[in-house]
């Protein structure tokens, strides 16, 4: 049955319209601060406005769908936004490379020689695993143990197997304990949030409606 149009509750109205606009803006506001970031150190800019960007879309979205729905709509998830990423962070370096031949420097044109496509399939498929283990893993379980232990090890998989990905180009610049840390933790992070997210979404029966 069909909600009516004169029918409106109060959970509509909170996390239909409320909840979803007020992520919204904290999305947008994260760039905002890059002023303030930078007059503090300009390394949180990399690791609170492009990182978050970036376990949002190839590490959020995909687990989050993933423990919800099944492993199908995560791995699916994971391909799409994995490739709008990936698009996006090939592009960015190309830009570079223009103000770099505006200044007159050298330009390498070696990224998608082979160098770099290791690392825009990288994010690619970890993307894709972290939707598609968190659901085949969890089994569309509403237990919560079992969708953390889910997410924990996704998340995980997928980071190392970027971290790898980084390794296999010779433009890499993520090394080290120090980037395998940056790689691992934020997904680690959010593979602990977003289970309660799912959880929270089940106890208010905000789940995919599927045809038995």
């Amino acid at each position: 049955m069909t909600a009516s149009w004169k029918k409106w509750t109060r959970n509509d109205i909170i996390f239909g319209f409320i909840v979803p606009l007020i992520v919204a803006l904290v999305i947008i506001a994260f760039p905002l601060s890059i002023p303030f970031l930078v007059s503090v150190n300009p390394a949180l800019i990399g690791i609170l406005v492009f990182g978050l960007e970036e376990v949002i879309l190839i590490v959020a979205i995909p687990l989050f769908l993933g423990l919800l729905w099944n492993q199908w709509a995560g791995g699916a998830s994971g391909f799409i936004l994995g490739s709008i990423y990936a698009l996006s962070y090939s592009h960015q370096y190309l830009l570079g490379n223009v103000f770099a031949i505006v200044r007159g420097d050298s330009f390498s044109g070696g990224f998608f020689g082979g160098g770099g496509n290791s690392i825009l399939l990288g994010y690619l498929v970890s993307a894709m695993l972290i939707g598609y283990l968190a659901g085949s893993l969890n089994k569309g379980s509403d237990n919560f143990l079992r969708m953390l232990i889910s997410g924990l090890v996704a998340a995980t998989t997928g980071a190392l197997l970027l971290f790898l990905s980084y390794h296999l180009s010779p433009l890499n610049v993520v090394t080290g304990p120090f980037g395998l840390f940056l790689t691992v933790v934020p997904r680690i992070l959010f593979a602990i949030i977003i289970p309660i997210f799912a959880k929270i979404f089940m106890w208010f029966d905000i789940v995919p409606k599927t045809n038995k």
